[in-house]
């Protein structure tokens, strides 16, 4: 009984292995179609809005006032020389 379950499950498998493939040609353009279809019916206006929402979330992230203003207050800070004991507080102890 175990036998033939394991031999069952690897035939599944080995099939849908082989099949996969196949399937996923045909889907291709089964799901193009289908989308075009829907696309017919229902118009251009939701689906262009579907489409373009996200563009627009990004765009208005990217020009928002609050994003703005940090971009003008970080270009206007002055810049920072690295490795200067004085701007980092740290000052090394003498040697001698």
């Amino acid at each position: 009984m175990a036998n033939s379950h394991t031999c069952t499950a690897w035939g599944l498998a080995v099939s849908a292995v082989l099949l996969s493939p196949i399937i996923v040609i045909f889907l291709i353009p089964l799901t193009i179609g289908v989308g075009l279809d829907i696309f017919e019916l229902v118009g251009e206006g939701p689906f262009a809005l579907a489409l373009c929402a996200p563009v627009a979330f990004v765009l208005l992230r990217l020009v928002s006032p609050r994003t703005l203003a940090r971009q003008i207050t970080a270009l206007s800070r002055p810049r920072v020389p690295l490795r200067r004991p004085a701007e980092l507080n740290y000052a090394p102890k003498s040697i001698s």
